[in-house]
């Protein structure tokens, strides 16, 4: 492939990465992400019982109790469910239940008001429940805080792509540290603009962590590479050859080994997720962007970062053969003073 096509491929390449980000940003900024999987906040109604197993034919007439007195406040549950626990430890079996409603959202003077109209109905006089040990009552909840989790996740993700970074330009030149941090950029602006645009269901601060490991892989990836073009840009045969032919060179024989580390990768994502013919919807919700994480940076590894290293590491070389001509000439004139 000569370098004409390379250039218009890289320039294509480079531009529909911009529209995405681009698009991503624009979409993310009118609706934001996808966040229907987890409720960071919601209320639940509960009416909780212990009685003899007799009152299992009245749960009916409870739950129709309850669903009135929604209906008369103005409320709308999301779910309804009961639990059951079954104690034997006592001289009769009694079962110990409770009668969850989950509201998504509600005022919080309707849940008083149901609360106190529902205690009202089981507690007077005549009632079928009057005898029984029954109470409603309602909560303000909060779904485990993964939001917290994957903030601090990404944190540390963000660090470790850093520190990998640092040693990318202490390792092998500031030219390979820069091609390396626009990587980085790109794959978590990428990853995260791709999840606004396709409207993929996320947690809350979700997107975060997989851009901090986009980032953290990408610059994984291109660490690998920058080891195989700095062998290769060291060899003999390689003095004679521009360093751009070189290093396009080197991605061409590389291709075969970075994709199967990515696949590696993706195949401990999985492993990792728990994602078996049993695996948890939740889980998958987790699991399934990340390896879109490890796509991106597969990408970029490939076609962005070499087109991005070639006129920088040309650019250090025209800078480092300059100071290196002005540095001979002055040795060569001081030599000629001494004389």
């Amino acid at each position: 492939m000569n370098k004409l096509i390379l250039n218009k491929l890289f320039s294509i390449l480079l531009a529909i990465s911009g529209a995405v980000i681009v698009l991503g940003i624009v979409v993310y900024a009118i609706w934001g992400f996808n966040i229907a999987p987890d409720r960071p906040q919601h209320y639940t109604f509960e009416v909780n019982y212990d009685v003899v197993i007799e009152l299992n034919e009245k749960e009916e007439a409870l739950q129709d109790l309850c669903e009135n007195v929604f209906d008369a406040n103005g409320l709308n549950y999301s779910k309804k469910e009961v639990l059951v626990s079954i104690d034997n430890s006592s001289f009769s079996e009694t079962t110990d239940k409770s009668l969850i409603y989950t509201f998504n959202s509600a005022k919080t003077e309707n849940l008083e008001k149901a609360v106190q109209a529902v205690n009202s109905e089981l507690t007077k006089a005549g009632s079928a429940y009057a005898d029984a040990i029954v109470s409603a009552s309602w909560h303000t909840l909060e779904s485990e805080r993964f939001y917290d989790y994957a903030w601090r996740g990404a944190i540390a993700i963000a660090v470790a792509a850093i520190v990998t970074l640092a040693y990318v330009g202490i390792r092998y030149g500031v030219s390979c540290a820069v091609a390396g941090l626009a990587c980085c950029i790109h794959d978590a602006l990428f990853t995260v603009a791709i999840l606004a645009l396709v409207r993929f269901p996320v947690f809350t601060y979700a997107p975060v962590l997989y851009a901090a490991a986009a980032a953290f892989l990408s610059v994984l990836l291109w660490l690998v590479l920058s080891n195989k073009i700095r062998e290769n840009l060291k060899a003999p045969e390689a003095a004679s050859v521009p360093s751009g032919e070189t290093i396009k060179n080197t991605v061409q024989a590389s291709k075969k080994a970075l994709i199967t580390l990515a696949a590696i990768f993706a195949g401990v994502i999985l492993v990792l997720g728990g994602i078996t013919l049993f695996g948890a919807a939740e889980v998958a919700l987790l699991v399934l962007p990340m390896l879109l994480s490890v796509a991106v940076p597969l990408y970029s590894t490939l076609f962005i970062g070499p087109e991005i290293l070639v006129p920088v590491r040309a650019a250090f070389d025209k800078k480092r053969a300059q100071k290196k001509a002005v540095y001979v000439g002055k040795k060569k004139a001081d030599a000629t003073d001494a004389e």
